[in-house]
């Protein structure tokens, strides 16, 4: 009988799992053997002198072969080893290498007479080692697949309604990566939105309404939902999408108090929102039905493309909402006076558009409390007609704001809590030089082209005031007055002096004064809390004693008055050098009473009425002491209001301060005060305009004039000629003359004042440029110098 190879194959998988290398044992005769598998095939021999098959195998052949066998097919399968085939070793072992012809009982011998071969253990020991590797490999990998495959049905399954909350809580903006807006996934969120009246379909890429959405609340029998546990839809929120727009039947243009549930008609299902978020969509347009949404409070149609005013006209008829926010649309022009109609809005936000004014209308919005404008192109705002509104945030931030903010009518506002107007080109903060904020809390005014503040001694609830890149000269007035103030930025401007006072505020966290030129200039280098201790020294050091300022006490409490005008003596006392400070007494205005019993005793040499509320020159007064004055000062004052009309005659006067005092025009100054002794005259932060004047012209003995902050356009030599100090720093001058470069020290023939000091920065000309403004008045004057033609340097050496 032949063996194949595939039985062989067979053999050694059917023995795989035997312990391995038993020794083989010699069957005796008569012994049950396995019997061949009949699918061999064999061809026919003549039986030979030898045993037969069917004697060694104890049992006789089913038939006598008599020609070829057809080969049967038969699967290869793994048969389980019975009892007998267990005490051998595999047949690999023995018969692998024999030929495929070699009878078992060749050459005449028996199969009981066959010598049995050694096993070899080592080559069966490495197969049978790969062969279980490779098995376990196999299952392995079925397992991994089969686990794979069940993980993905369960994710494409529908979730029960008691799992939906939890899904929702994982992902529940669609944000993971690999997640998809598949209807599963939007039935899961109406299921949820179902029981909770919160429906959030944002940042799902959607085009439009998803049916899912639509049909939220139609009856399905197949839905393991309770019907008592639906609610209404309250907020919808279906923000960062592609919406183009928002289809008709989602919001029928039908009154709810008509609409009947039981008859077929519009959906109704969104009838009872009172939030809606849309922002980051592509909305052009929107349905008419949205009017009638009664209980509607917050529409949020920020980052769409509603550019026309005609597209607001149906939020504009929702008159229940509180808070509207359409910033970047890119809506343009004057605003609709529709927006009067929302009479209960407390919060509108149209930041980010190309607005270019704002409707009287907006007085209507009796409850609006936050109104932010900013990025816009504004140059101004309706405030007279919002002074009444119980605003308590306004931002105008980025607009194209000029002149001043607060009208002249403007004087008080009480609920405003924080004010952004940075990044304008403001000139002034109010018309009046005192405005009344006291619920102020945040104060941004950076970036813009202010001069000087108001009073602000009235904001006692101020906690920040941000006033960075402007053109302010001073600290503001009243500043040391706050007991709240806690952050100060005062950073790049023009201050030169800080008041000592400022030592004195406590509650200060925060004084930035960098980039400023400032007279002393350990000042840039301080902490805060080193410089209040500096300034708070220095302020120990300059107050009088209380013997000096209050006179005896002994004086004070055993001396009675005699008449009013002993009280006022005691009160209004001269101190030494003929010094009469009045500065910062509320005084309105000075008369000739007041300082009649004082001049009696002693001259008054210097007054000083700065800080004061006093709206004009206190002539009278003035001329009762003009034989002995000396030195002036009404800075602070509103006495720009009234022109100098009456002639004061001041023969002795020497410096005169009238800086932040609301001038317009020296022209009153120089045609009635004579002064001929006047060195020195202060006129800077004031409203200055045209040329600036020829001062010595009048006030021959002039040799410092101070002028900054005002608003001179040009310059001339003449204005210059015979100064010592010039100070033009951020006016409107266009160029400097040339001639002016022959003023400097080396240049000026003995006898004839130099120009020392010459501060042009801040101006507009561009020749000089700033590298060589910021060298100082050498490098200035050298520059001018050298623009000079040879035509007029011949004349000039010629008239030295």
């Amino acid at each position: 009988m032949l063996r194949t190879s595939e039985e062989d194959v067979e053999e050694t998988e059917s023995t795989s799992s035997l312990p391995p290398h038993k020794p083989i044992v010699p069957t005796p005769k008569g012994a049950a053997t396995r019997q061949p598998p009949k699918s061999q095939s064999m061809i026919s021999r003549k039986p030979r002198t030898m045993p037969s098959l069917s004697q060694v195998f104890g049992e006789a052949p089913d038939s006598e072969p008599t020609g070829i066998i057809e080969p049967l097919s038969i699967p290869k399968t793994r048969k389980p080893p019975s009892t007998i085939s267990s005490n051998f070793t595999s047949p690999t072992s023995t018969t692998s290498k024999q030929s495929p012809r070699t009878s078992i009982t060749s050459d005449g011998y028996s199969a009981t007479d066959i010598p049995p071969k050694e096993p070899e253990p080592k080559k069966t020991a490495k197969s049978s080692s790969a062969l279980r590797e490779s098995i376990a490999k196999a299952k392995a990998a079925r397992k991994a697949a089969q686990q794979q495959q069940l993980q993905q049905k369960r994710e494409s399954s529908l979730k029960s309604p008691d799992a939906v909350e939890e899904d929702s809580l994982k992902d529940p903006f669609n944000q993971l990566p690999g997640m998809e807006p598949t209807g599963a996934a939007l039935q899961s969120r109406t299921a949820s939105a179902r029981k909770s009246g919160l429906l959030n379909i944002s940042a799902m890429g959607l085009t439009a309404i998803p049916n899912e959405v639509m049909t939220m609340y139609t009856f399905d029998p197949n839905s393991n939902d309770v019907w008592y546990e639906n609610v209404d839809l309250v907020k919808f929120m279906a923000a960062d999408n592609e919406l183009t727009s928002l289809p008709d039947e989602a919001f029928p243009d039908v009154d709810l108090a008509e609409f009947n549930a039981d008859e077929p008609g519009p959906n109704a299902q969104f009838g009872g929102l009172e939030h809606i978020d849309l922002h980051g969509n592509k909305l052009s347009s929107l349905p008419t039905g949205l009017r009638r949404l009664q209980r509607l409070r917050t529409l949020n149609l920020s980052k769409n493309k509603l550019d026309s005013m005609d597209a607001l006209d149906v939020v504009f008829s929702i008159e229940s909402l509180t808070e509207l926010k359409l910033a970047e649309n890119n809506l343009s022009g004057m605003l609709t006076s529709d927006i009067g109609r929302l009479v209960k809005l407390e919060v509108l936000d149209l930041h980010g558009n190309c607005l270019t004014g704002l409707p009287d209308s907006i007085a209507d919005l009796t409850a609006l409390r936050i109104l932010n404008v900013s990025e816009n192109r504004l140059p101004s705002l309706p405030l007279m007609a919002m002074k009444d509104l119980p605003l308590t945030e306004l931002n105008v931030w980025k607009n194209r704001l000029d002149g001043h903010f607060f009208p002249k009518a403007f004087k008080r506002h009480d609920t405003l809590q924080v004010l952004n107007i940075a990044t304008n080109n403001l000139d002034e903060l109010s018309a009046e030089d005192t405005i009344e904020l006291p619920n102020l809390q945040q104060l941004f005014v950076e970036q813009n082209c202010l001069k000087f503040f108001p009073n602000i001694s009235s904001w006692k609830s101020l906690l920040t005031i941000i006033a960075s890149e402007n053109r302010l000269s001073a600290l503001p007035e009243g500043l040391a007055d706050l007991e709240n103030i806690k952050h100060l930025d005062f950073t790049t401007n023009d201050i030169r002096l800080i008041d000592d006072n400022i030592g004195s505020m406590e509650s200060l966290v925060t004084l930035r004064i960098s980039n400023n030129p400032l007279r002393e200039k350990k000042f840039l280098s301080m902490d805060t809390d080193d410089l209040k201790r500096e300034l708070n020294s220095r302020r120990e050091v300059k107050e009088p004693s209380q013997d000096e300022e209050e006179g005896s006490v002994q004086t004070e409490f055993t001396l009675a008055p005699e008449s009013p005008t002993a009280t006022i003596t005691h009160a209004w006392r001269v101190k030494q050098r003929g010094v009469l400070d009045r500065s910062s007494t509320n005084l309105s205005d000075l008369e000739p009473l007041d300082i009649e019993p004082l001049i009696a005793k002693s001259d008054i040499r210097c007054l000083y009425l700065q800080r004061n509320h006093l709206e004009k020159f206190p002539v009278p007064a003035l001329s009762l002491v003009a034989h002995s004055l000396i030195d002036l000062d009404l800075s602070n004052n509103p006495i720009g209001r009234t022109e100098l009309s009456t002639p004061l005659s001041l023969p002795n006067l020497q410096n005169l301060t009238l800086s932040s005092s609301a001038l317009t025009s020296l022209e009153p100054l120089i045609a009635n005060l004579s002064a001929p002794s006047l060195s020195f005259l202060d006129v800077s932060i004031n409203r200055l305009k045209g040329p600036v004047p020829v001062m010595r012209a009048t006030y021959p003995n002039l040799v410092t004039f101070l002028a900054s902050d005002n608003a001179f356009d040009s310059l001339s030599y003449e204005a210059v000629e015979g100064l010592q100090v010039l100070d033009v720093a951020n006016n409107d001058i266009d160029a400097l003359p040339p001639r002016a470069g022959l003023l400097g020290v080396d240049d000026v023939p003995p006898g004839k004042n130099a120009l020392r000091r010459f501060e042009v920065a801040g101006n507009k000309f561009r020749v000089p440029r700033w590298q060589v403004v910021s060298k100082g008045t050498e490098a200035i004057l050298d520059h001018l110098k050298n623009r000079i033609s040879e035509a007029e340097m011949k004349e000039w050496k010629a008239s030295a």
